[in-house]
């Protein structure tokens, strides 16, 4: 055998410890500064020199995590907890991951098991409350906020969060107190929104509606400084999702210039040409439309069906269709190219968790631009389109804090126009797609439930009659939008025509409706 040419591959010897923690510092510094490629590559050699050691994994599953790649973190980390079980830090990051995958009743036991590790971390034990209503153990999240609000510490986000949940365990003092620190100029920023946002709902509560739309607005303008970079936004937590904010005004500049190419290319002659070509299945529920319109109502609603699985406010058909479609000039290749992103789209949803019930709900509202997209991929799915009074709709999402995106909602004229950009794309489908999206009327839907849940389920699906529909509020399954706490409650009127308390305040949204504002003497 020739020199140097061994049969098998030499494995590089262990580093000594001092080696080891040298270069795991050198490939920490490149993780945190940014530089992701560099820092992966030198893990990955850690790795392999050094196997036993978890620190060069678990950094590569928080990078995945930091560039939105869940599943490859779930891959690293699932391991790593059965590895050690004693670690913490892997205990955190794996239950994050399990929350970004929307598995969250796993998500709860690596929590707990996380907790009685560190019991008194801050971060973990909000984290916990929120998975615990995401999954509908009310109770029991309330229960944690208290002694969180027992602490200084974390008081004010306690009752925040408190109020969310059960607005009437906040009381009088309690009112005074979150009032104090929101009007405090040393409260930061992101805090003082949330304070505004929950005294906004609790003045309502008691009928101060000036009262009210003073403490929304400040919350608003707050957000939208922080957007436009006036004042400091909040630190994300290392392990999280990095999604760039957008200018309010820049949002609005890409999401019209998504609808101009979508209204251009999706024609009557574009849909006829490749008509019939994506898949057969009707597994998919698409819930379409603006936030705030309903619609996590009629994911619940759905999702009570034993052969119904909601899977929440997925992101998957944008990234399925990611440099193909409206990025980059969209050319199908082929009579299987509607088909190919079909099965795509399915694959990921598997890995968003979809357990093959026969159909599933994803409620992803932003697809209302991509609704030829998805006729062509799924001719035999069902697009439903929640619709809800206009000025309804916009004042909901103004005194709304979004998690992520939603730039335009904290501003009336901005989120007016945002508005008439929607209804003009819905417009547009209902020109060449006559028929294809379902309306699903809010205002209808809360006058007669039991009727209309019924016409949702048998008629607008097609699906056979389940009586847990009509006791939706209570399934237990993740529910995790700004409406978590409503469905978890039979269907109230109490939000038909609530703008009309505020309509003093509006000038500026009716403006921006245009065609779609309201009446006025």
């Amino acid at each position: 055998m020739k020199r140097g040419a061994d049969r098998t591959a030499v494995k590089p010897p262990p580093l000594p410890a001092d080696q080891f923690a040298a270069r795991l510092h050198e490939a920490n510094v490149h993780r945190v500064e940014g530089r992701y490629d560099e820092a992966q590559r030198r893990y990955a050699e850690l790795e392999r020199s050094n196997p036993k050691e978890f620190y060069p994994s678990y950094f590569m599953a928080l990078i995945d995590l930091a560039e939105g790649r869940p599943a490859p973190a779930h891959e690293r980390l699932a391991p790593l907890a059965r590895r050690q079980p004693d670690e913490p830090l892997v205990w955190f990051a794996y239950a994050k991951t399990l929350r970004e995958l929307g598995r969250w009743p796993e998500s709860v036991k690596a929590s707990r098991r996380a907790l009685l590790l560190i019991p008194t971390d801050t971060f973990e034990l909000l984290e916990l409350a929120d998975a615990l209503q995401v999954v509908g153990e009310m109770d029991e999240s309330l229960s944690i906020l208290r002694g969180l609000a027992a602490d200084p510490s974390t008081r004010l986000i306690a009752l925040v969060r408190m109020a969310r949940v059960d607005p009437a365990s906040i009381g009088r003092a309690e009112r005074a107190e979150l009032a104090t620190a929101a009007a405090a100029e040393e409260t930061d920023a992101s805090l003082r929104s949330s304070l505004n946002v929950t005294l906004g709902a609790l003045l309502e509560r008691q009928g101060d509606f000036d009262g009210a739309f003073a403490a929304f607005a400040e919350a608003a303008r707050l957000k939208r400084q922080m957007l436009v970079g006036e004042i400091e936004g909040p630190e994300r937590p290392l392990f999280s999702q990095e999604v760039r904010a957008l200018h309010p005004d820049e949002a609005g500049r890409i999401r019209q210039s998504e609808i101009d190419y979508v209204r251009t290319l999706f024609t009557p002659t574009f849909i006829a040409e490749h008509q019939g070509q994506g898949s057969h299945l009707a597994a998919p529920i698409f819930i379409v439309g603006m936030p705030r319109s309903g619609s996590t109502l009629v994911e619940q609603i759905l999702s009570s069906h034993a052969k119904v699985q909601g899977l929440g406010e997925s992101g998957v058909l944008i990234q399925t269709l990611a440099d193909k479609y409206p990025i980059k000039l969209f050319a199908p290749h082929g009579p299987d190219h509607f088909r190919q992103l079909a099965q795509d789209y399915l694959a990921r949803m598997h890995d968003q968790g979809w357990t093959n019930s026969p159909r599933f709900v994803d409620k992803m509202l932003d697809n209302y631009v991509f609704v030829g997209a998805i006729h062509l991929m799924f001719p035999n799915a069902t697009i439903l389109h929640t619709v809800r009074d206009p000025v309804d709709t916009c004042l909901s999402n103004f005194r709304t804090l979004f998690l992520s995106g939603q730039e335009e909602s904290y501003d009336l004229a901005d989120i007016g126009r945002a508005y008439v950009r929607y209804r003009r794309m819905m417009e547009h489908w209902n020109e060449v797609l006559p028929g294809r999206v379902i309306d699903v009327d809010h205002e209808v839907l809360v006058a007669d439930p039991a009727g209309r849940i019924r016409w949702l389920v048998t008629e607008a699906c097609g699906l056979g009659w389940d009586p847990a529909c009509l006791e939706f509020y209570k399934t237990k399954r993740s529910v995790r939008t700004a409406s978590i706490a409503q469905v978890r409650q039979p269907i109230f009127n109490a939000s038909v025509k609530r703008w009309r308390r505020y309509e003093k305040h509006l000038g500026p949204l009716f403006d921006a409706l245009g065609p779609y504002a309201p009446q006025r003497p």
